[in-house]
């Protein structure tokens, strides 16, 4: 008897072990949540988008649940997807400003950067703003945030905006300068590396002039209201890449030679271009407001200064900062 126990209790946990073998993994031992798809869009490859590199790369985005899936859309493509529900955030926060300043219901809900990535680059001829009279500069696109910060460092400069002609080149302003196109071009710090090795030059540093937010998170009102619980953990994760931005130069710059394909010396110096500038709490300066209301109010004719509420909506960042 005692031998038939034994072999009915073998037999049992045999059985046992080949039921459980064959159960979802999620049985045996904890499954990891399904991630959620949180669609982003970038207004081009720079370093003023490290903030959405540095989340996605770092594992940021994944830690709180989302499937990060980014690609680039010039401005009026992404407005119409935030508009349709197809994208939660855009990154391009200056035509967010102006789009709800039209009457798009989206607002801007978090800054990323308060300092613009944006140089004056031009050929050897050239050698001060002052020979910029006359010339064709290559711009982005009309009311496009480069070309606003491109009139707006030139009016400081003394230019009127019939001193010169912008070609709106969009994201191929490199080409043309490089070609000879246009003699001068605004372009980003990881443009601005590689065509200073062709021989251009650097004339000036929006940087180190204008303080004016560039980046950050997009959404359409829409969204920030019914699918709120959804966005602000994403908000949360943007916010963490800001801060080691701005405080892991090693660990952003690794980050920067893979997403931007260049080596570490080149991504160094976009680093070092705009490090000063990241909104550690998501929000503006004083001064990045002031002057981007005072930008819209000129680049678009509106009688008067627009008010922020127009353009910014931080309650989700405000109810972070409470938990």
């Amino acid at each position: 008897m005692p031998k038939k126990i034994a072999a009915w209790r073998a037999m049992r946990w045999a059985v046992l072990a080949a039921i459980v073998s064959l159960l979802p993994h999620s049985v045996t031992a904890q499954q990891k949540p399904k991630l959620r798809p949180l669609h982003v869009a970038l207004a081009n490859h720079s370093v003023t988008m490290t903030a959405i590199y540095v989340a996605k790369q770092l594992g940021i985005f994944e830690n709180y649940g989302y499937d990060a899936r980014v690609l680039v859309l010039e401005p009026r493509a992404a407005i119409a997807a935030m508009l349709a529900g197809d994208l939660d955030f855009y990154t391009a926060i200056g035509s967010t400003a102006r789009a709800a300043l039209r009457g798009a219901p989206i607002r801007v809900g978090l800054v990323a950067l308060n300092r613009p990535d944006f140089m004056l680059v031009a050929t050897k001829d050239i050698a001060n703003i002052e020979q910029l009279k006359g010339k064709v500069i290559g711009g982005y696109t009309p009311q496009g945030t480069v070309n606003v910060v491109l009139n707006e460092m030139l009016r400081r400069k003394g230019f009127k905006l019939e001193d010169y002609k912008v070609v709106n080149a969009g994201t191929a302003r490199a080409a043309a300068l490089s070609s000879g196109a246009v003699q001068v071009a605004m372009l980003n710090s990881v443009e601005t590396v590689r065509m200073v090795k062709q021989g251009f030059h650097v004339l000036a540093r929006a940087a180190d002039e204008l303080e004016v937010p560039q980046s950050g998170l997009g959404m359409s009102m829409a969204g920030m209201q019914s699918r709120r619980e959804f966005l602000r953990p994403a908000v949360q994760a943007v916010l963490d890449a800001i801060r080691i931005i701005a405080n892991q130069k090693d660990r952003t710059v690794s980050v920067l030679v893979k997403q931007l394909s260049i080596n570490q010396d080149e991504a160094g110096y976009v680093y070092d271009s705009i490090q000063k500038g990241w909104a550690l709490d998501g929000k503006p300066t004083v001064g990045a407001m002031k002057l981007e209301l005072e930008l819209d109010q000129r680049d678009m004719g509106l009688k008067e200064l627009p008010k922020p509420e127009q353009i910014y909506d931080f309650s989700i960042l405000d109810e972070l900062a409470k938990r």
